[in-house]
């Protein structure tokens, strides 16, 4: 394929290093040191406007199969997105920042204006908001999906220091029916289940375990993680009354759980007390400790710290953590202050950029492959549908490359967990976790 990128930021930067091995890219950004920030990937790089007429026909936009916009300002965007259809673009993909874009562009009346000029609006708050809401409904896990139609869960849960399985060796360790250890993250390195000397791994505190599990496995591995406290959620705490926590508030109301949300600004309480019937909206600053502790901060399950201020979301989460808090999610706008977060001990930091290239990546994969999710750049994980021509064989014969696990398969609706005698056959769905460094050796094996 020949892609287009308009911005080399956090969100164009990703997609061009997701995406440079197996298409031909093409980056648009106005900073002449992009060229230097992009020289290890093989992309060509242009310095110029992506409203340029001259600079879209020189990235050959009329023979693109995708154009992406996600440069910083909206309205760039919007008409970078307008100009590459009119030039020829195949399909174009826009990022925005405002709600008002997503209202104008869902809206008919506008559609029938624009005609189809834009294909597909993410909007990186509402990414982040359903995966805060997927988190915060597995207690202890720092991260949840589920897959093949929701009859798998896909979860990771971090090793605790002084925790039951801190110092132990794999091997010895026996997880309930239903439930398949894929592999562990360890600060840059994925170990799968299949590579070396796995089994005689030592757990170690801040290693993150991978599982796939069935339904009843899915409530038995909670119960091996989740804290005593932490079993059952029901009170959330949100710092941040903007877009984002608006949306997981929101969410979480519709599934009957306690929310009381805080912001400093009046007119937005006003507002948030008006469109959240049933949330406790107080007006405030998250990180006075006296508003905290009065509002039952010692009694809430999970805390939310999603402001705009990174320094804020910090300091409000490490209080939570201070007083006993189970779960703390905090989001980080900038990505690299990622690594600090999770240095200084937050749980669970989440970027609203890297949620949306999650979703940019899954539509542009092929019909056959479903990016299903991208744990930190680092670990991906995929279902691909087995052609016509594959030729069947057991899972433990599939040859992949070290890095990478068969976790699961489905087969007409019914799914199966690794087990010794289980085969992959043509038409069947194989789910497979990777090391991002080896996927495109996994596609070229099995894809």
């Amino acid at each position: 394929m020949h892609i287009v990128i308009a911005g080399a930021g956090e969100i164009g930067g990703q997609i061009a290093k997701a995406l440079h091995t197996v298409h031909d890219i093409v980056v648009i950004d106005r900073e002449a040191e992009t060229r230097e920030k992009l020289a290890q990937l093989d992309v060509q790089v242009l310095v110029g406007s992506a409203t340029d007429v001259e600079i879209l026909r020189e990235a050959k936009v009329d023979m693109a199969d995708v154009f992406v916009a996600a440069t910083n300002w909206d309205e760039v965007n919007l008409l970078a997105c307008m100009l590459a259809k009119g030039l020829g673009s195949k399909e174009t993909l826009c990022f925005v920042g405002k709600a008002s874009y997503m209202d104008i562009l869902n809206d008919p009346r506008a559609v029938e204006i624009l005609g189809t000029r834009i294909d597909k609006v993410l909007w990186p708050q509402r990414s982040l908001a359903k995966e805060i809401v997927e988190v915060i409904q597995v207690p202890g896990a720092v991260d949840a999906e589920s897959v093949a139609g929701g009859r798998l869960h896909f979860v990771e849960y971090r090793v605790q220091e002084g925790g039951p399985y801190a110092g132990k060796e794999i091997a010895l360790l026996d997880w309930p029916e239903g439930v398949f250890l894929a592999g562990v993250l360890r600060e840059e390195q994925f170990i799968a289940s299949t590579d070396p000397d796995f089994k005689t791994l030592l757990l170690e505190p801040e290693d993150r375990l991978f599982f796939m599990t069935t339904h009843s496995g899915f409530d038995a591995i909670q119960a091996c993680f989740a804290s005593k406290r932490s079993r059952g959620v029901r009170r959330v705490m949100v710092v941040g009354g903007g877009n984002v926590g608006y949306m997981t508030a929101k969410e979480l109301l519709a599934r009957r759980l306690e929310v009381t949300i805080i912001d400093h600004n009046a007119e937005r309480c006003a507002w948030l007390a008006e469109n959240l019937p049933g949330a406790w909206v107080l007006e405030g600053d998250g990180t006075n400790l006296e508003l905290l502790e009065s509002e039952g901060l010692d009694r809430t399950d999970v805390l939310v710290a999603v402001t705009e201020n990174d320094e804020k979301n910090l300091l409000v989460s490490l209080i939570a953590k201070q007083q006993g808090v189970p779960k703390v999610i905090t989001r980080v706008n900038r990505t690299e202050n990622r690594r600090l977060f999770e240095r200084v001990g937050i749980d669970i930091p989440m970027t609203p950029r890297l949620a949306a290239v999650r979703e940019v990546l899954d539509w542009l994969l092929p019909d056959n492959i479903d990016h299903l999710a991208l744990i930190e750049d680092r670990v991906e994980l995929m279902e691909l549908e087995l052609p016509p021509d594959f030729r069947s064989k057991p899972l433990s014969r599939l040859e992949l490359p070290q890095g990478a696990v068969a976790v699961a398969l489905e087969r007409e609706r019914r799914v199966f967990l690794p087990e010794p005698n289980l085969s992959a056959n043509p038409g069947d769905k194989l789910l497979v976790l990777s090391a991002r460094e080896v996927t495109d050796a996994v596609l070229a094996k099995v894809g």
